[in-house]
């Protein structure tokens, strides 16, 4: 989870509860959840860091798991540009 500066919405992505590993990206706006229908996402994980890149107006995701324990290395950008 990263707070977007640009947009001033909050953007979550992945996770995990229980035997259930996510591949959904919300977004909060400070009273509501939206759930976003990118053309693109990562695999499921979980465990992975996101933060804001101020240079490129994105919010940046790297790393996590998946189910089998195998660790990502790979980053994915959201961004409203």
């Amino acid at each position: 989870m990263a707070y977007d500066t640009a947009t001033g919405n909050v953007v979550l992505f992945g996770g995990y509860s229980g035997s259930t590993w996510f591949t959904d990206t919300w977004t909060w706006d400070g009273s509501a959840w939206t759930q976003q229908a990118p053309p693109a996402s990562p695999p499921g994980r979980a465990g992975g860091s996101m933060a804001y890149d101020a240079a490129t107006s994105t919010v940046v995701a790297f790393g996590g798991q998946n189910r089998h324990g195998e660790l990502f290395s790979g980053t994915w950008t959201w961004g409203s540009n």
